[in-house]
């Protein structure tokens, strides 16, 4: 089993590199090399994944700095996507019909957000980033006077932020006494979508929507608040009263979510790390709803999640799941 791939010659300097068209065999973690038989990887052709349903995670090297077409289009089990801002071209279709993709994790080293742009673009889905920014941009926003980075679990001299930006759908209709098309675009993700430009994310901007999430639906709402307050970026103090509030409202509904998330993925590394920092911040989360989260772990018969939740519990809890248990 190994990459299949191109030797290129670059337009500017006619410099050769290595272009990859494909893998052969089943692959579950797929891991874009970046050199190959001497030549430097900086290329994915087109379709050279499409419509594979082994790959579940992609991480691409900085070395790449190409997407062409559909790259990995209707990749039905891809979940998550790794690379950085070193992507100067992004063609059309790269992630397209890739409905179980859940994350994009970017390491932004030279401030270039375009890629983000791109894959937002590119799919009209929800999607949540996790986004870790080079030390200069970490130390010019903790001297800005915002709230702390919230860097707990993101890359050591970065600035780690994570937003989710929603799902949204184009409407048309046909107005056949005018003899026009009418459009309309249903859903807040359009509005986040603009929060981001090819130098910087508009935290304010993205913040200021959250309403707008709100009326999308409760778990985009609750991912959203969620992960401001987890990795606060930019933060300022009224959005995080806004989100903090709507935390305690439905703290009860928020764990039980994240609880069955993790009992089905099997403890999956992400989700039981998301579960220790929401117990982090144990004053938005009453005894009732770590209770609630308790008796679900014990429904599941999931002893690591349980002795979690046990640990930031309180003495009323234990003797909940010991009552429940018998």
């Amino acid at each position: 089993m190994s990459f299949t791939y191109e030797v290129q010659q670059a337009k500017k300097d006619a410099h050769e590199f290595a272009m990859i068209t494909g893998f052969d065999g089943k692959i579950r973690d797929l891991v874009i090399p970046g050199s190959i038989d001497g030549y430097i990887v900086e290329a994915i052709g087109n379709h050279s994944f499409s419509g594979r349903d082994d790959i579940e995670n992609v991480s691409i090297p900085e070395s790449v700095k190409i997407l062409y077409g559909f790259a990995f289009h209707n990749c039905k089990n891809l979940k998550k996507i790794t690379l950085f801002d070193s992507i100067q071209d992004y063609y059309d279709g790269v992630c397209r019909q890739c409905d179980n993709l859940e994350e994009v994790e970017i390491t932004v080293n030279n401030s270039w957000f375009e890629v983000i742009r791109s894959f937002l673009a590119d799919n009209d889905k929800t999607l949540r980033f996790l986004i870790h920014t080079g030390e200069k941009k970490a130390q010019d926003c903790e001297n800005s006077g915002t709230s702390g980075n919230g860097n707990s679990g993101g890359k050591s001299g970065y600035l780690t932020s994570c937003l989710t930006f929603p799902e949204y759908v184009y409407d048309f209709n046909e107005n056949t006494m005018a003899r026009t098309i009418q459009f309309s675009i249903a859903g807040s993700g359009y509005a986040f979508r603009e929060c981001v430009d090819r130098r910087r994310i508009d935290y304010r901007q993205y913040d200021s929507l959250f309403e707008k999430a709100v009326i999308d639906g409760g778990e985009i709402a609750q991912d959203i608040s969620v992960y401001r307050i987890l990795y606060p970026v930019e933060l300022e103090s009224r959005y995080r009263s806004v989100y903090e509030k709507y935390i305690r409202d439905n703290a009860e509904k928020i764990l039980e979510r994240y609880v069955k998330k993790c009992a089905y993925s099997c403890n999956n590394a992400d989700d039981i790390l998301l579960i220790r920092k929401l117990l982090e911040h144990r004053e938005l989360f009453g005894e009732m709803a770590v209770n609630s989260a308790i008796e679900l772990s014990v429904q599941f018969q999931d002893t690591v999640l349980t002795a979690l939740l046990m640990s930031e519990g309180s003495a009323m809890a234990e003797k909940t799941v010991t009552e429940f248990a018998f």
